[in-house]
Order: structure tokens, then sequence, then C-alpha cells
């Protein structure tokens, strides 16, 4: 692993079957190529800031970062900060600066679901069954992901959906009006659909603004100037700082890097011309041999743990790329265009009148209107997905006829002793069966035999 090195571009070479891959030192600014017959994109699809540009902003003298690229030098201590936005980040960030700076002023123009963050500390009892009931842990990490999978009807269409979600709505309501001052209800409270924006599981948001010195506007940005901001409703504030909590660039896979395929296709213009991002499970693009990307377009899990979507994605791309590879049972791997595109228009077919697209502006809706984010189904239906037969789902270019015998060799060194242990044990144990089935019926047929004598 090498840090402090990004990737700049990757590129397909046909002759060789290897990925030509771009790199820069970011300290020395030193650029170099690397081959390799795989590439996979782990770069994330929430990393990328997105590049606002406020009128006027170039002009501020004060500090000027987005919560993504903190300025750790700089002290807040005593000033006055703005920070604009009001999504996952703003609301981290505001009850974190507020205790001590001077002054904090949000700009927030949408309002957002707030939900009480269901965090809290295990009992004696709680941490004696972890640690000494056998698998006690697992039974209550796979019951909290099957509750959150549950959710997943809260965001798709139908009347048992609508229902779910007024409920849902009732409650984060309640919870507003609970913990936040009176004087900013109205403001808090959104006029769309429970989720069609990300919900936020309040970290001491709401209580931070009855703070003094946190004022909540909501109101745009109008214009910037060398000492603060004036809002859409006329007001100039003075600043020292201001933060951008103004989200990533979703929809804008693997930028800044650059890929390019077969032909010298670039990843970037097929996703152009198909109105947004796709990829077979999140993962695999036409044009693009022995190349897979985690956190893939339509993988995100709106109501459950991304991770998990990674690690299926994980595991799905060691099964089908990267194993069969070094077995030598194929030497090239891609996506046919005719199953990626039945794949995503049927994804796409099911997202058709979930409450992202219910009128609110979020990350998940591109600017053509297609959903290139969220994942229509249960979390597990994903995982399901990526056990299916692949037959027919890939052009696949074969290369040794041992790949069997390298599968049983990288299996023996990749084993651990455990595992040996375990089906030695399991192989005594069916030949102990086994046998004594044998010597039971030799010993019943003799007793047989015995009697017929007599």
């Amino acid at each position: 692993m090498q840090f402090g090195v990004e990737c700049v571009s990757a590129t397909w070479n046909d002759q060789t079957s290897q990925w030509e891959v771009r790199f820069r030192d970011t300290q020395t600014k030193l650029e170099y190529t690397r081959r390799a017959p795989i590439f996979i994109s782990a770069v994330g699809g929430i990393s990328k800031p997105r590049d606002i540009k406020f009128p006027g902003l170039e002009k501020f003298t004060g500090k000027v970062f987005h919560t993504a690229r903190w300025d750790h030098q700089f002290d807040h201590r005593g000033k006055r900060l703005a920070v604009i936005g009001n999504g996952c980040s703003a609301a981290q960030v505001v009850p974190a600066i507020a205790k001590d700076a001077s002054f904090v002023k949000q700009f927030a123009r949408s309002a957002q679901w707030y939900h009480e963050r269901p965090n809290r500390s295990f009992t004696a009892l709680e941490k004696w069954c972890f640690r000494y009931i056998p698998l006690w842990q697992r039974y209550l990490r796979l019951r909290l992901f099957l509750t959150n999978d549950g959710l997943v009807a809260t965001y798709m269409p139908g009347p048992k959906a609508e229902q779910l979600r007024a409920k849902a709505e009732q409650n984060a309501c309640e919870y507003i009006y609970a913990q936040a001052p009176r004087k900013y209800h109205k403001v808090l409270v959104p006029d769309f659909p429970l989720g069609c924006k990300r919900r936020i599981f309040d970290p001491n948001y709401l209580e931070s603004l009855h703070f003094k010195n946190v004022e909540l506007a909501p109101v745009g940005i109008e214009s910037i100037d060398e000492t603060g901001i004036t809002g859409t409703d006329g007001v100039k504030t003075e600043l020292d700082a201001i933060v951008l909590a103004t989200g990533f660039d979703v929809q804008q896979f693997l930028v800044p890097m650059e890929v390019f395929g077969k032909q010298g296709t670039s990843l970037a213009g097929q996703w152009a011309e198909s109105r947004g991002a796709q990829a077979y499970m999140g993962t695999y693009v036409h044009n693009f041999p022995n190349f897979a990307m985690l956190f893939g377009p339509n993988t995100f899990p709106a109501h459950n743990s991304v991770l998990f979507a990674s690690e299926v994605q994980v595991e799905y791309i060691a099964r089908t790329l990267i194993a069969p590879m070094i077995d030598q049972r194929i030497s090239r791997l891609e996506v046919r265009a005719g199953v990626e595109n039945r794949w995503v228009n049927n994804l796409q077919s099911e997202l058709r009148g979930s409450v992202f697209e219910s009128g609110c502006s979020n990350w998940y809706i591109n600017q053509h209107g297609r959903n290139s984010a969220s994942w229509p189904g249960y979390a597990s239906t994903y995982w399901r997905e990526s056990w299916k037969s692949q037959a027919g789902v890939f052009h696949i270019a074969a290369q040794s006829n041992w790949w069997m015998l390298n599968t049983l060799r990288r299996w023996i060194r990749t084993t651990r002793k455990e595992s040996y242990l375990l089906m030695a044990l399991t192989i005594a144990g069916l030949w102990w069966k086994r046998d004594h089935r044998v010597w039971s019926g030799f010993q019943q047929g003799f007793q047989s035999l015995c009697a017929g004598w007599k």
C-alpha cells in the first residue's frame, strides 16, 4: 500500500491484455506508470467535494475550506464562522464548533428529516453475553441488520410504504419539536417525503440551536465579499471563516481519474451517452475488460450499511475475476453489453415511483433525471444477486487447461490449518460411521445365519 499517491488515469492495452495505470506523487508531483492485468477502483463515491462557486467567494480574505478538507491549522476558538449547507456534515460540524466559536451562522435553504440517534451503552449483562456466549454478538449484529433491511419498504411506492413513511415522519416531527427551539420549527420540518434526502440521526445538532451564539438562517447566498456573506434576505454577516458543508459530487464516479477501455473508449464518455453511470451489479462495465469497481453505481442502500454492499462486491469480484485469473482459468473477463443494459433497465424500473424521485433536491438523481446511486431493494437481495449463476453474463477468454490443478494448489496454500483439522475430523467421522454400519451389518447377518442353523 502506498500513501501520498493519486491515480491520474488508467488505459486498457488490448495487445498485452493489461491495464496501464498512471500515478502522481502528491508531494513531488512525479508521475509514473504501473501495469497490471486487473484494475480495481475502490475510491468510493462520497469523497470528492462538490465544487460550488458562490458569487464573490474568491474575494473573501478569511479562511475557506470544505468539511472534507478541514484546515486543522485554523483555530476556530473565539472566531465568527459561517456554515453553508445542512446535510449530515453540517449537522455534525455545527454542534462541534459552536462550543468554542464566538458566533456560528448556518445558511440552510432547505429542511431535513432529523431522528433520534439510536445509540446507547451496553449493560454489564450484555457485555458478559458478548464475551462468554458463543455467537451472541453475531446474533445481535444479524438482528440489527435485518431490522434496518426491513426499512426498505419505507422508500418504495405503494400504500404500505406511505403508511410506514407517515408514521416515521410523525416520529421525526415529534423529535424535532421536542429538541429544537420553537422559532425554528417551521423551517426545520421538510415539505417533502421522508427518504427523499438522506435521513439524519441527530448528533446533538438540534440541541445546539438553543445556543446563544448559533443562528440558523433559512436563506441562500446572495454574495460574498472580503469580510462576510450577504444572504438572499439582504442581511450582511461579518465573518472570520466560511465552512463549506455542501456535500460531495456523488454522481461523478471515479473523478478526477480518467479510465479508457477497449479502442480508447472513455468511461466518462460512455456513461454520458447512457445518461449517467451504470454497471452490472454496480461492479462491471462493458468495453472495460478486467476492470471492477467498489461502491459503484446503484450500490448505495439508503436504509442499510454501505459497508455490507462493498463487502458483497469484494467477495463477488474475488470469485468472478481475481480467483479465475490467479488460477489461470481466464485471461480476460468483460460483462456483455446486453446483460449490463438489461440489468440496469430492470433496476431503474424498480426505482420508478420511489421516494428518491419525489421532488426534492438530492444526490441520488443526476442531471438527466436518472437515479444512478440507490439500490432499490433489500441489502440481502443484493447479496443473493451476487450468487446467481453467471453463465452467459461475461465474455471470457480462457487461458489454461490445467486451471483445476492451480485451483487445488491455491486452495491448499491458502486454507487455514484449523480448516484442515475440521475436514480431517469430518472425514474420520464419516469413515467411522461407514465402517460401523458395515460391521453392524456383518454382525446382524452372522446372527441371522446362526439363528437359521438352530
